[in-house]
């Protein structure tokens, strides 16, 4: 299939037929072209890796970069399951017809002194975690900017063919929430028996607005009768700089609780204890951006409930306090000490 392929018909586009692929695109087209050879797609968007066949009662773990996940720490928890669980690729979304490279470019780096091109992406990996007789199929991308309805129907067809009618998606969004208290997270569900998976109540939603691809992808899947779920984390507002580990390591657990898996948590056990380090240093040349912290301390502790953890009583993006200039310092401050690593 080439790069270009129409995501309805398979056919190659004009632009193929016209001016050609470059010598290294049609090695990678060629690369893909074996691989569907060998193993049957169930979609022209996907290009698979492993056979695609009936899985064991498989359970989709998804989070994607961008609006669902602005610093990426969900698809860092993603990415932790796959490899404490030995995830093994299984398919590819064909990143040409999703993303505008202009929008998000494709980012260069050096593999054994050679140039290697990263490019945005969407992919499947299947694992089969201890603790759970079940399979797991993980889905971690970046949000596409193009062609929404065939991402969905693309990722619901794979899921179809190995099986799967139960999917969990990972989200997180900025809130008045302090780095030095336990992460509230909420819950979103189409089935009352999520709530007892991760002991936590799923509120009537009223929300009306802007959406991501989580919630296309939900409302995709729940329009097929399968029942899904997201849970979505509460991250520090004022720590924008990288994936909190904090915010993966919440999300980890309550997997973990839900599915019975036994995660080993040390990776990121350790990722967060040299984040706290860097933002304690960092605090510690604010004084006014710790006087803020301090303030979101005693708020949290106040709108504690006796029964858990505080959730949207806290806030969420759309009542952030205009805090920008005040915690300029310490972004600064991060984003040199990551630089100097």
């Amino acid at each position: 299939m080439s790069e270009h392929t129409d995501p309805a018909t398979g056919d190659a586009s004009a632009d193929d037929v016209q001016h050609g692929d470059t010598t290294s695109d049609r090695d990678q087209v060629n690369k893909l072209q074996q691989s569907d050879a060998q193993h049957a797609v169930p979609h022209p968007a996907l290009h698979a890796h492993l056979e695609i066949r009936k899985l064991r009662d498989p359970l989709l773990l998804a989070a994607f970069s961008g609006f669902s996940d602005p610093q990426g720490a969900a698809v860092s928890a993603i990415d932790h399951f796959a490899e404490q669980w030995n995830a093994q690729p299984l398919a590819d979304l064909d990143p040409e017809l999703f993303y505008d490279f202009t929008v998000q470019r494709p980012r260069v780096r050096l593999e054994n002194d050679e140039r290697v091109i990263d490019w945005p992406a969407s992919r499947f990996l299947l694992a089969s975690p201890p603790g759970t007789n079940r399979d797991v199929v993980l889905l971690r991308g970046v949000e596409p900017h193009l062609r929404w309805h065939t991402f969905t129907k693309a990722i619901g067809a794979l899921l179809d063919s190995v099986g799967s009618t139960e999917s969990v998606t990972l989200g997180a969004q900025p809130a008045a929430v302090p780095h030095t208290r336990p992460l509230p997270v909420t819950l979103s569900a189409s089935d009352t028996v999520f709530e007892g998976r991760f002991g936590l109540k799923a509120p009537d939603s009223r929300y009306q607005g802007q959406t991501g691809i989580v919630g296309i992808l939900n409302l995709h899947l729940r329009a097929r009768g399968w029942r899904n779920a997201s849970l979505w984390a509460l991250a520090p507002h004022y720590l924008t700089i990288g994936p909190n580990p904090a915010v993966s390591l919440a999300l980890a657990t309550l997997i973990d609780r839900g599915y019975g898996t036994s995660t080993e948590s040390a990776p990121l056990d350790e990722q967060l204890t040299e984040f706290q380090e860097q933002v304690s240093e960092a605090l510690s040349h604010s004084g006014e951006a710790a006087d803020y912290v301090r303030q979101l301390e005693e708020q949290y502790d106040a709108n504690r409930p006796t029964d858990g953890i505080p959730g949207e009583e806290l806030g969420g993006a759309s009542e952030l306090p205009p805090t920008a200039d005040l915690l300029d310092d310490l972004e600064s401050f991060l984003r040199e000490r990551r630089d100097d690593e």
